[in-house]
């Protein structure tokens, strides 16, 4: 069974190296891949020590944002025929130890597994406003979608690499950390079975959150606009997520269609892994 375990990375010089080394402690017989944003710290110079047979490290030019990194792990996990994909935080908040345990609740009746924060068992190592403001956000989101999960923005996720197809990859190129809400939409309107384990969710190890200051507030809008597509639009009957070739970088699996902006009939091609967008004429 192939095995991937992927983690995005933006100036995290201070992470990197402990958490490819737990990674591997884990899950001994698993590759990892790495999306680096550029970093300024470092970040790469380390990795390029590291390198390795089971370490894939895809370079992007400059932040392109997390939801496209993740998409792009996607693409890679199926281009290569992966069985399964761990997704993670990169800064330690995820515990490289309860791998196995989302692996191994992936049977003939699971798809997703999440670590859940919230689930019984679980812990969150958040205090305060930021503790009251993320259990606040998963309830409101359990309670507007309907969907009886306790965990729905974390990013410690396994998934059955066979059924990833059978989400639109379109539909979830959404900004910021609400990228991992509309993951939780489009499995379960497409049909994959999901789960939870607890997880215990830690203060990053080093470094700085990249969690921007008006977060909040565009994934309280990001939600009232799943919650009406969850259930005002019908699911598209069929998927097609072709693997394209990127004509500037030729990463062969990376393209994916994108709304024109003011046009949602026209779509554009535009590269996870470059950020090369190209553009689709509009007719006379």
């Amino acid at each position: 069974m192939k095995k991937l375990i992927f983690f995005a990375t933006y100036n995290e010089a201070g992470n990197v190296t402990s958490m490819i080394e737990r990674i591997t402690a884990a899950e001994p017989d698993a590759d990892i891949l790495v999306v680096d944003d550029s970093s300024k710290d470092g970040t790469l110079d380390i990795l390029a020590t590291l390198a390795r047979p089971s370490l894939k490290v895809i370079v992007r030019p400059g932040k392109l944002g997390l939801g496209t990194a993740h998409l792009l792990a996607w693409k890679y996990a199926i281009f290569h025929s992966y069985d399964i994909l761990v997704t993670m935080d990169g800064d330690h908040s995820h515990d490289p130890a309860d791998i196995p345990k989302l692996i191994g609740a992936l049977d003939a009746t699971t798809d997703l597994v999440i670590g859940s924060r919230y689930a019984e068992g679980g812990k969150c190592d958040y205090t305060g406003y930021r503790l009251r403001v993320s259990q606040a956000a998963n309830k409101a989101a359990r309670l507007l979608l309907g969907i009886k999960l306790s965990e729905f923005t974390t990013s410690f996720r396994a998934f059955r690499v066979s059924r990833l197809n059978a989400i639109d990859f379109d539909t979830l190129v959404v900004g910021g950390y609400s990228f991992f809400l509309a993951v939780i939409v489009q499995a379960y309107r497409h049909g994959l079975k999901l789960s939870e384990r607890p997880i215990h969710f830690h203060e990053r190890n080093a470094g700085v959150s990249k969690i921007p200051p008006l977060e909040i507030f565009r994934g309280m809008a990001n939600l009232l606009r799943l919650t009406a597509i969850s259930h005002f639009t019908r699911v598209s009957p069929s998927v097609n997520n072709v693997m394209m070739k990127c004509g500037k970088c030729h990463c062969e699996f990376s393209l994916i269609k994108v709304d024109q902006p003011n046009s949602k009939n026209i779509k554009d091609d535009v590269c996870l892994s470059c950020g090369n967008r190209q553009i689709v004429a509009k007719s006379a």
